[in-house]
């Protein structure tokens, strides 16, 4: 697997609703904690806008996530939220220079289908929380923290009485769809 650069102090973040739409309300407490972690917060054009449920029409967020994902000073690219919406504009992107310059990309639920997407190109992404519930518990926020700036933990435990000592390796595929 391919691993996009961590971060570090100063690297941009951009932010895409591409599923539903959110609030400049809803996204302050996220964009303040991205601030804290001294990163530059890049808001995608269509990030306020609404086109009934959705954040912008499918060309709007299409267009948004495309630009992110194009952008080679984006280091990473992180969802407003799920919902439906992400799926309708899949086959409208195009990953070429996304696949010359990986970067991460970090959501869940609708987003999904992004991550399946990218799969194949053996690039590595994080199905993680989205800015949405980024305020809403601290130490999985800084769990993502650590692993976007490479400051990964080990963890140990003791083991079972049946499970067998040894050391394993393996693809983690992760995902859920509505």
């Amino acid at each position: 697997m391919i691993s996009p650069a961590y971060l570090k102090k100063g690297d941009k973040i951009g932010i895409v609703a591409s599923a539903r739409k959110v609030s400049e309300a809803e996204m302050d407490p996220g964009i303040s904690l991205l601030k804290k972690w001294e990163l530059e917060v890049v808001p995608g054009e269509s990030l306020y806008k609404e086109d009934h449920q959705f954040g912008g029409t499918d060309l709007e967020r299409a267009n948004d996530l495309q630009q992110m994902l194009d952008d080679p000073s984006i280091k990473a690219v992180i969802f407003a939220r799920g919902g439906y919406g992400t799926l309708r504009i899949i086959d409208q992107l195009n990953f070429n220079a996304f696949r010359k310059s990986p970067k991460w990309l970090i959501g869940f639920s609708d987003i999904t289908v992004l991550h399946s997407h990218i799969h194949p190109f053996q690039i590595e992404t994080l199905h993680a929380k989205m800015l949405l519930n980024f305020t809403k518990n601290e130490a999985s926020s800084e769990a993502l923290r650590q692993a976007l700036f490479g400051e990964l933990k080990k963890y140990e435990h003791t083991p079972h009485p049946l499970n067998r000592q040894g050391i394993a390796e393996a693809e983690l595929v992760g995902g859920n769809l509505s």
